[in-house]
């Protein structure tokens, strides 16, 4: 990818940028667990970040949350059936920015279910990293509605108690890459 007709071309740095989601357990407290592997691309204009055009690939097989058991449960047909869908999928719509913020709209595909999301991004700021790549960084999070993407296993105990959340919070430090400018 490269940078032409007054576009830039910033791919996700995956060594800094970390997607975690996060769902309350008995309804009481937070369980965490991290995407390890994803790819995206942000198509940008040459100066700032308003009308991207944002790509993000999220490999499901890869989640953890620093247990053996609740990984695979979560890798099940009950949660994200990784088997027949290996890829959860973002694509922007529109991007819109006002001062150090980024509204954010597009199509989140997770389960092979693709809805509408919106959400905020945080411009944290751009800087040169030590090897003299330019590097942006942002702030994220959205909250989910799990059974909107078909993830709607839950147990329930007690006569009342609920298991696991429906909503779903996602969290994301995002590191951006600037690919250098093609020759055409």
């Amino acid at each position: 990818m490269a940078e032409n007709e007054n576009k830039t071309v910033w791919l996700v740095d995956p060594v800094h940028t970390r997607i975690r989601f996060e769902a309350k357990y008995l309804l009481m407290t937070a369980v965490s667990g991290w995407f390890t592997q994803f790819e995206g691309a942000v198509v940008a204009p040459a100066e700032g970040f308003a009308g991207s055009k944002i790509q993000l690939t999220v490999y499901t097989h890869s989640l953890f949350t620093a247990n053996e058991q609740r990984d695979g449960h979560l890798r099940s047909a009950e949660f994200f059936d990784t088997s027949n869908f290996p890829i959860l999928t973002f694509v922007s719509s529109a991007v819109i920015t006002a001062n150090d913020k980024a509204k954010v709209t597009g199509e989140l595909c997770i389960k092979g279910v693709t809805r509408t999301v919106d959400f905020e991004a945080t411009f944290i700021g751009i800087c040169h990293d030590p090897m003299g790549n330019i590097k942006a960084g942002f702030e994220i999070m959205l909250a989910l509605n799990r059974k909107d993407y078909d993830i709607s296993w839950n147990q329930t105990f007690d006569k009342s108690g609920i298991l696991i959340s429906d909503e779903v919070k996602v969290f994301c430090d995002v590191q951006l890459l600037r690919m250098p400018a093609v020759s055409s």
